[in-house]
């Protein structure tokens, strides 16, 4: 899913979403300008690393419900929102180089991922059920003692 990413072209809008208010531990949605969407949510295992999807969370997550329970997917849209991430370097740009990013403090395991964004690095990692996107050297990121690794591969 990570050379979907890539391959999506410049990015249009990133922000949280599903139910107000909004923080850390809501997933998020990037939105290029090819229209091509990917949410991005929390790792399956100790609430650690990320889970990259193509699509909304809101069909992602309850679409099943549209056929199923059309009444329940009809009340679970109406109160969804989204709310933009403060990141105007990002918007019209391209994803590139891939990493792995590893938290170091309090112990090590693999977060998420660092991918250069025009000059910048650009973090996408969650840790603790807190998902974040930020650019690298952000102050947020100072105490987990972030490293970058290798060049990520999907193979």
């Amino acid at each position: 899913m990570i050379a979907d990413l890539l391959a999506a072209g410049p990015i249009a809008r990133i922000a949280r979403v599903g139910y107000a208010p909004f923080g850390g531990d809501d997933p998020i949605e990037i939105t290029f300008a090819n229209g091509k969407v990917f949410n991005i949510d929390i790792g399956f295992e100790g609430a650690t690393d990320i889970v990259v999807r193509e699509g909304t969370l809101l069909e992602t997550a309850y679409g099943h419900l549209r056929i199923e329970e059309p009444g329940a997917f009809t009340a679970i849209e109406r109160d969804w929102s989204s709310e933009d991430i403060d990141l105007p370097w990002l918007i019209g740009a391209t994803l590139a180089n891939p990493r792995r990013l590893a938290m170091t403090n309090p112990y090590r395991v693999d977060v998420g991922f660092v991918f250069d964004v025009n000059g910048r690095a650009f973090a996408l990692y969650g840790e603790a059920d807190y998902i974040t996107a930020n650019e690298l050297s952000d102050e947020v990121n100072a105490d987990l003692g972030l490293e970058i690794g290798a060049l990520y591969s999907a193979a």
